[in-house]
């Protein structure tokens, strides 16, 4: 007869590399209905295609590098960032 291991002797304390939906949205601090939203709105990535549609799941690595850096550039420096507080960005319209 096989017994089935507990999870958590499996994970531990770590995040598994694929996730679901409830896992994910736990391991955010979201409701599963957000992560959903989340995904529709691209802020989250799209499930892996390699699981059955039935069974979605996440790659958390993927997850954590979309949250992580959006638009996939380096790093803020917080000079520059500083240097930039309350400036307008886009073309000004001078007056005639």
């Amino acid at each position: 007869m096989t017994v089935r291991k507990a999870d958590n002797l499996l994970r531990g304390d770590r995040t598994p590399a694929y996730v679901d939906r409830e896992t994910g949205a736990a391991e955010l601090l979201i409701s599963p209905d957000t992560w959903d939203q989340w995904v529709k709105e691209g802020r989250l990535p799209r499930p892996c295609d390699t699981f059955p549609s039935g069974t979605p799941r996440w790659r958390w690595e993927d997850v954590d590098r979309k949250l992580a850096d959006k638009k996939g550039s380096a790093p803020v420096d917080p000079m520059q960032w500083a240097a930039s507080f309350g400036k307008k960005k886009g073309k000004r319209i001078e007056a005639p």
